[in-house]
């Protein structure tokens, strides 16, 4: 009975490896955390992230205007962002209330915890 049990036992575990092969990226996945400094001098209207290859910017991400010498914090999935190099690679663009903005060209996300905007 013990050697029957043990059987069943063996081969439900050799059927759940490749599910569990298959789940283990999004587990192992790390979370991506990076503030955003505005030292500008101006309120900061728009931050935009986006993957090197893309040619558009997508959607502004704050959810309100930063003002000078206030940051905002981001956090995001890298599995899920769908950047390049595994979610951290991006270029990053913040808008100004006069209208100018600065450009950061493939920037780590995953390396640097802080982008200062002057």
């Amino acid at each position: 009975m013990v050697n029957k049990w043990f059987s069943k036992v063996t081969i439900a575990a050799g059927l759940s490896l490749p599910l569990l092969a298959l789940t283990a990226p999004s587990v192992l996945a790390q979370m991506v955390k990076v503030s955003v400094i505005n030292n500008s001098g101006k309120t900061m209207t728009a931050v935009y992230m986006s993957p090197p290859d893309k040619d558009t910017w997508g959607e502004n991400e704050l959810e309100a205007p930063i003002a000078d010498r206030q940051k905002a914090d981001f956090e995001w999935n890298q599995a899920d962002y769908g950047g390049s190099d595994a979610g951290c690679i991006f270029d990053v663009r913040a808008e100004y209330s006069d209208g100018k903005s600065t450009d950061l060209d493939a920037v780590d996300l995953c390396k640097e915890t802080a982008l200062n905007f002057n």
